[in-house]
């Protein structure tokens, strides 16, 4: 895989990975936990939403130091982008609290590719998943791990011979992977008081999925979202873009047919305001630089200038609607994300081609990054623990 390079892709009759239950170590029926009446995600449980739950096999459990990483047979369904094994990992810690943590990597579609492909037992190096961290303000909490390996969003249900010799080159298969991953992240954490979903880069893109599907498991909870860079923002003027991904990845079935238009502006915060409008207990934050140089320019190509304004125009227009439940934190310059604490989080199993990552990706930390005299680790411990105080920031 080469980065940019275009490819003709044939897309494969796609196969059922569904087994019989009493092959299936991981078990957790999604609807029997949430899909009553009372579910405001129930219209995307109907359309395909929670389809491989019960599906995965774990292959092998194993303990390191305290994280307890899990290895999903592939036949199963579970699998990174090229075909390699999936695992997902946790930390107990005995807290109340969960985060959920959705890594980046990148993405991958007909002609562009740069994505990360493998996913790896462990712990990754990452601030928000640091419990050594003193700045962390979840560093108590019990975490989840769920990597990011499948190019398309953490949503995908596709496979693509590209090079059209008759075996699958591409397996977009991030919602199976995703479901894996919450599946166990259930049947360890069944019961806590409040959940912190919190995404970077393409995570943040799959935080739009993942937010309903932990609703659908866990229905009484409260739940923080936390938008680390690319809080749903495409492209206005080819609005067709976004569709045309959401198609190639198979993910259109995640769209809710309530809201047929939720595509039409080009970017995905429709989406975000459908699931605002049901959801009255969620609650998201946004963090992004203006102009971020790598959505901006190395993913969308769209440019700083027009970047900003699309961001800001619908960031504004979902925090005037949702004041008390959607607020922004907003930094001039070209940064993409604050979560990861370093640049390591985009380098290892990626397919980035020429791509110098390290001449364009500046990467900011959770207490590096300060507006107005507030870092953004102390706006995350704000809206989870103090929200009288917290308040947009919004650089001018």
């Amino acid at each position: 895989m080469i980065s940019g390079e275009k490819t003709m892709s044939k897309k494969m009759p796609f196969t059922g990975f569904c087994l019989a239950a009493a092959l299936v170590p991981v078990i957790l029926l999604m609807n029997a936990c949430g899909s009553s009446s009372g579910n405001p995600f129930q219209e995307l449980v109907d359309q395909g939403m929670t389809q491989y739950e019960g599906a995965a096999r774990v292959a092998d459990v194993s303990t390191v130091d305290g994280v307890t990483s899990y290895t999903f047979d592939p036949a199963s369904g579970p699998k990174c982008l090229r075909g390699g094994t999936f695992y997902s990992s946790i930390r107990k810690t005995g807290s109340d609290g969960l985060l959920v943590y959705l890594n980046g990597g990148g993405a991958c579609w007909d002609e562009y590719c740069m994505a990360i492909t493998q996913a790896h037992p462990g712990w990754p190096s990452v601030q928000i998943l640091n419990p050594e961290d003193v700045t962390n303000p979840v560093r108590n909490w019990n975490m989840t791990s769920v990597p990011y390996c499948d190019g398309s969003l953490l949503a995908g249900d596709a496979e693509y011979d590209d090079d059209g010799d008759g075996k699958i080159d591409r397996y977009h298969h991030g919602l199976r992977n995703l479901t894996a991953a919450l599946e166990v992240t259930k049947q360890n954490f069944p019961n806590p008081k409040r959940i912190f979903l919190a995404g970077s880069s393409a995570g943040s893109m799959g935080s739009i999925v993942a937010g309903p599907m932990l609703r659908t498991m866990y229905p009484d909870i409260p739940i923080f979202i936390f938008q680390d860079s690319a809080p749903g923002i495409i492209k206005s003027d080819d609005p067709g873009f976004a569709t045309d991904l959401f198609e190639q990845f198979n993910t259109t079935r995640l769209v809710p047919k309530s809201c047929p238009d939720c595509l039409a502006n080009g970017h995905l915060t429709r989406l975000v305001e459908w699931a605002l409008e049901r959801d009255h207990r969620l609650k998201i934050g946004v963090f992004s630089s203006y102009r971020d140089r790598i959505m901006a320019d190395f993913f969308l190509g769209v440019g700083g200038e027009q970047y900003e304004r699309e961001l800001k125009k619908e960031t504004g227009y979902l925090n005037g609607r949702f004041p008390d439940r959607y607020k922004l934190f907003l930094i001039n310059g070209e940064m993409h994300t604050t979560l990861a604490g370093g640049i390591s989080v985009f380098l290892g199993d990626i397919d980035i081609g020429n791509f110098p990552v390290e001449e364009v990706a500046s990467i900011g930390g959770m207490h590096t990054t300060i507006l107005n005299g507030v870092s953004a680790a102390e706006w995350i411990r704000r809206m989870l623990y103090d929200e009288s105080h917290w308040n947009n920031e919004i650089a001018k």
